[in-house]
């Protein structure tokens, strides 16, 4: 019986999707917003960042371990590179720096309970 119940929580916590809100302030001073959303096991990821001139955002298959790179397209064709490295205990939550072939780089923080 006692099984039964830890299976339940199991199946509850596996069909949770996750959402992840970030901000930054970028060199220039431009604000910024974005989410990164999952399934229950961490799987199935997208990224997305945001400000007035453009919108990056990319895909990866799952987030494992506490470094997370993500390969990103923007609006306007420009490419680059999201790093996230995360907290190792609670929730999903730490900093990220996003690299674009414009030179640009944005540095954010991310947090799942709530505005970073």
């Amino acid at each position: 019986m006692k099984w039964i119940g830890v299976l339940a929580c199991l199946l509850a916590i596996a069909g949770c999707s996750p959402t992840v809100k970030m901000a930054y302030v970028d060199a220039g001073g431009k604000h910024g917003s974005g989410t990164v959303t999952m399934d229950g096991t961490l799987h199935n990821g997208k990224l997305s960042i945001s400000d007035d001139g453009q919108t990056c955002a990319g895909t990866f298959p799952h987030w494992s371990n506490l470094n997370l790179v993500v390969p990103v397209q923007c609006t306007g064709g420009v490419t680059g590179t999201a790093t996230m490295t995360r907290v190792m205990d609670g929730p999903i939550s730490g900093e990220g720096t996003m690299q674009l072939s414009n030179g640009e780089t944005k540095r954010f923080v991310y947090n799942s309970v709530g505005e970073p």
